[in-house]
Order: C-alpha cells, then sequence, then structure tokens
C-alpha cells in the first residue's frame, strides 16, 4: 500500500494557481484598459476629424454679413452630417455647437448674438458637446472595462478655423506710377520718397486722379470676399455686401499686398455713409455698429482755409469759417482754397503723363524721367501753387528718400527759389509750414514712438475733437487702400473684372465722405505704404 506524502508534498502548484488567478485579475482590467483606450482614442480622432471639418467649412463662408453666420452654421451642420464616428454612427450639431469670435483666443459670442452683430467676428469655433459647450461629452460603451464597473467613457472634439481679415477697405485707386514703386523729388538740400507717385503729407481726392492709364472707374469697388484665382460672386460686389467691410475697415483679399483683386465699375453713393463712422456719423441709414465700428480718438475735421467748391460748407456764403490749420498759418494770404492736389487744370481734366526731365525742372522740381505727375506739378505749365494743394501735414510729414529721416518744416518752406520750395511757385516768399505752431510732440497717451502730428493730439480745439458720448480708436481714420496698375484694363465683367494690384497706401480722412455730389469726394492723406499686410487665409488655429 502506498505510503501518503507528506503535507508539504500536497500543497505543491498552490502557488501557481493562486498566482495566475491573481494575474488574471490584473490582466484582464490591463488588457480592458489598452482596449478601450484605444477605442477611445479612435472615437475621440472622429470627433476631431469632424470639428476641424466642420469648423474649416463654417469659417469660409463668414463675410461681416448675417447671411454669412447663417451659410456658415449650415455649411458647418451640413459637413458634419457627411463624417462618421464609433463604427458609422452620425453626429448632429446644433446652433448650440457653434460659437463665434474676432479672433483664435475669442471672446466668443453665441449664435444668436453673432446674427445681430456679425461685423468681425471672422473665427467659428465648432465642439461636438450634445447641447453645446455647456453640455455633455459623447458617451460610448466599453468593452472589458465592465468588469471594473465602468460600463460607458466619455469624448469629444473641438476646433477654431477662421481668418484674420487683415486691415485693407475694399477700395481701389489707380496707382501714379504703377512701375516705381520707390522714386524721389530732389529739392536741391534732400531728397522726398515718392512711393508709386504718391507724396506722404500730400492729400488727394480719390475721385479726382483722373482715371489714370485710361480706367474705366476711379475709384473701383472691390469684392471684399472674393479674390482670383477662386471664383468671383458677382453679389459679394454690390453694396450691401461691401458696406460691413467699409465699416470695420477690413476685406478677405490680398494676402500679401500684390496680386489680382475682383474689382466693380463705380463707387456706390450710400457708402460714404461706411466710411464716415470713423467720425462718430452714423446716421442716414448707415450699416455701422459702434461696437464693431468705432469712431476714432479725435473727430477733427481738417478742411482748406476758406473759398473754393471743395472747402467745407460753414455758412450760406460757401466759405470755412473753422479752419484746423494754424500749422500753416503763416502763408495766410495765400492759403489752400481747395481740399487736396487733383488732375483738374482750370476746369479741365489733365491728362497724367510721364514727365521729361526738362519738363519735371521748368515746373520747379527736379524729378526722373519716369515719374508720372498728376498735377502735383503740372507737366507743362506752372506747378501747382500752395492754394491747390489742400491742408499738408495733418497726420504726418513727408520722409526722405531714405525712408526714415522727417522732412522738417524749414526745409519745406525752402527759399524763394521754386527749386526748393515743396508746395509752391517760383518766387512766392510765403512759408507754407508754420514752424512755430506745428506740434513738435505727440498728445499725452500716446506711444513715445508716435511722431509728432496735429491728428496726434488731445487738446487744442484746431487739432483735437473727442468723439462725443463713445470711446474713440486711434488710427480708425486710417484706410488702407489698394493701389491698382490701371494700365491694364479689367478683365471681365463689370462686377467681376480682375485687376492686377501693386501695393496698399495708407490714407488718412481729412473730413468727412461725401459720394451724393459731383464730383464725389474722399479727401485723403497719404501716409506711405502698408507692408506687410496680414494674412486673410483660412486657416485651422486650434
Amino acid at each position: 500500500m502506498r505510503k501518503p506524502l507528506p503535507y508539504r508534498h500536497q500543497q505543491r502548484g498552490a502557488v501557481a494557481v493562486m498566482t495566475g488567478l491573481l494575474m488574471l485579475l490584473v490582466l484582464i482590467p490591463v488588457a480592458g484598459l489598452v482596449l478601450d483606450l484605444g477605442h477611445l482614442y479612435i472615437v475621440k480622432s472622429e470627433l476631431q476629424n469632424l470639428a476641424d471639418a466642420s469648423a474649416l467649412a463654417a469659417a469660409k463662408d463668414l463675410d461681416n454679413s448675417t447671411a454669412g453666420v447663417n451659410k456658415a452654421v449650415a455649411t458647418g451642420k451640413a459637413l458634419a452630417q457627411k463624417n462618421r464616428y464609433n463604427f458609422g454612427s452620425t453626429l448632429t450639431l446644433e446652433d448650440a455647437n457653434f460659437r463665434f469670435g474676432t479672433s483664435p483666443d475669442g471672446p466668443w459670442y453665441s449664435v444668436a448674438d453673432t446674427q445681430t452683430n456679425p461685423n468681425g467676428r471672422s473665427f467659428v469655433e465648432v465642439n461636438t458637446k450634445t447641447g453645446g459647450y455647456n453640455g455633455s461629452a459623447t458617451s460610448i460603451n466599453t468593452y472589458l472595462m465592465r468588469v471594473a464597473g465602468n460600463n460607458t467613457t466619455e469624448t469629444f472634439g473641438a476646433a477654431v478655423a477662421g481668418r484674420f481679415t487683415n486691415t485693407v477697405t475694399p477700395i481701389g485707386i489707380c496707382a501714379v506710377d504703377p512701375a516705381n514703386r520707390n522714386a524721389s523729388y530732389n529739392y536741391g538740400g534732400f531728397t522726398e520718397l515718392v512711393e508709386y507717385g504718391f507724396r506722404r503729407g500730400v492729400t488727394y481726392n480719390v475721385f479726382e486722379l483722373g482715371s489714370l492709364g485710361g480706367a474705366s472707374s476711379d475709384p473701383y469697388q472691390i469684392n471684399p470676399i472674393n479674390s482670383p484665382p477662386n471664383a468671383c460672386v458677382a453679389g459679394n460686389s454690390s453694396a450691401n455686401v461691401t458696406a460691413p467691410f467699409m465699416c470695420v475697415g477690413n476685406s478677405a483679399v490680398l494676402p500679401t499686398g500684390i496680386g489680382q483683386v475682383y474689382t466693380n465699375t463705380g463707387m456706390t453713393a450710400s457708402l460714404d455713409k461706411a466710411l464716415n463712422s470713423r467720425f462718430n456719423d452714423y446716421s442716414g441709414g448707415s450699416q455701422c455698429d459702434p461696437g464693431s465700428a468705432p469712431p476714432d480718438v479725435n473727430v477733427k475735421e481738417y478742411p482748406c482755409k476758406a473759398g473754393g467748391g471743395d472747402c467745407v460748407n460753414n455758412n450760406s456764403n460757401n466759405i470755412a469759417t473753422t479752419p484746423p490749420i494754424d500749422w500753416m498759418e503763416t502763408g495766410a494770404n495765400d492759403m489752400p482754397n481747395q481740399m487736396s492736389v487733383s488732375t483738374l487744370v482750370n476746369g479741365s481734366l489733365y491728362t497724367p503723363r510721364y514727365a521729361t526731365p526738362s519738363e519735371a525742372t521748368a515746373a520747379g522740381t527736379t524729378i526722373g524721367p519716369t515719374v508720372q505727375v498728376p498735377r502735383m506739378t503740372a507737366v507743362g505749365s506752372s506747378p501747382a501753387s500752395f492754394a491747390e494743394y489742400g491742408p499738408l501735414w495733418s497726420y504726418g510729414r513727408p520722409v526722405r528718400s531714405d525712408g526714415t529721416t522727417l522732412v522738417l518744416p524749414a526745409e519745406a518752406n525752402g527759399t524763394k527759389d521754386s527749386a526748393n520750395k515743396m508746395y509752391g511757385n517760383r518766387g512766392s516768399s510765403a512759408d507754407y509750414i508754420n514752424a512755430t505752431n506745428y506740434p513738435t510732440v505727440a498728445g499725452s497717451g500716446f506711444p513715445l514712438s508716435t511722431a509728432p502730428a496735429p491728428y496726434n493730439q488731445t487738446s487744442n480745439s484746431n487739432y483735437f475733437q473727442s468723439p462725443a458720448g463713445r470711446p474713440g480708436v486711434a488710427d480708425r481714420r486710417i484706410l488702407n487702400i489698394v493701389l491698382i496698375d490701371c494700365r491694364t484694363p479689367p478683365v471681365g465683367s463689370g462686377a467681376c473684372g480682375v485687376m492686377n494690384v501693386v501695393g496698399i497706401g495708407k490714407f488718412f480722412m481729412q473730413k468727412k465722405a461725401d459720394f451724393s455730389g459731383s464730383p464725389k469726394k474722399l479727401h485723403v492723406e497719404f501716409t506711405g505704404l502698408v507692408e506687410p499686410v496680414p494674412s486673410s487665409e483660412v486657416k485651422l488655429y486650434k
């Protein structure tokens, strides 16, 4: 008979069984964690892709209008329905899943709020939570994690897409000298920088540039949404669509400042209301909202001294009685009697052309043979007198040809020799810039780098007027205007004509625009070129 084994021998293998059981208790949750985390990762990626695609599609439709907001939401919802998650499930987005803002970091506004105030809100945030941003994440079932009592887990996707609508006002004007980005006028002791034919510190009425290069319309109303090579929607060049962009002062074209734009001939009369919001004027059916299109911090208008059809009509005699030009009072007997230099000579249109060196010298200014001159110094006739220029230097001084050094008042005044005078006739003894009254510092509160000028003041009624009842925003009176090469006419239909652009010019509004009369009036002082131009491409930011 077999002898029983000792007790310790009967326990052999028990540890292995216990270890196996213990390992199962560990491995099953770990395997469940791996499996369910993988499932969770896949679903989250699918929801994120859904949010990304929906946000990008929605952002492309934002155009500063209520209709654009409605279209963006509808497009975003439709694209979300085309995506699948969690093995073929579909997700229906609601209005609460969409929010809008002026930057990729917010602040964020609901669909309803943005429908009321769409201006400037060019970014959209899409979230896949049920019930919107304060709702619940998507619930998905687990597999092996049920052993640990976790039957479901949650995840969601969120994305931000949009474009920085660049600060380019959808207005296009013919470049005076489209072939030359930089040129210079020589006054003997210094040279003045000239950019695409425009002179800094000089005011132009953009409606009186004379259709340079044979342009069919000058200025042009630019499509603020579409640009080549993308398709042109003719309706986007209409006044109703363009007005909100005019109010804010932005558009979604020309990310580099050069290229092509879609132009519409003429400038609709009602659009002057959109520009005049900068002067705290929201009357006459203006589409501008003070929240998104605030007034400038300084709404003082800078008209000419007196007389002339282009002067401010402050009384029945058509005489400007409140000129803000004491920085130009030295030559008070010869003050400007029109608002801006123009191509009109004795009531007739002066056709700009390239000056020869001898013509330029005879006109009192030494320039090269490649600089086109529209009435700044009328080629083949007497140069424009000081009275024909309008207010000068209200926003800033001209600079020397190096592009950095400011011209001094004494240099602008020069001597009786017209070769050393920037703004007058040969033999004139008048000093045109009053060196005593021209500001030497910017007003309090401006950055230290701010150049001294009448506009950059916070007191003195000749220079400054605050916007009553509203906080102002500095430089709102600056219009960044498209400079078009008008040597080539528009290609295509009137509302979708393709034209070439050479750059973006900064222009300061001297006074309110008036598109009701003839000629229409938009008096702006040239202050330089905009470089670089902020990108306006629709991108995914988060």
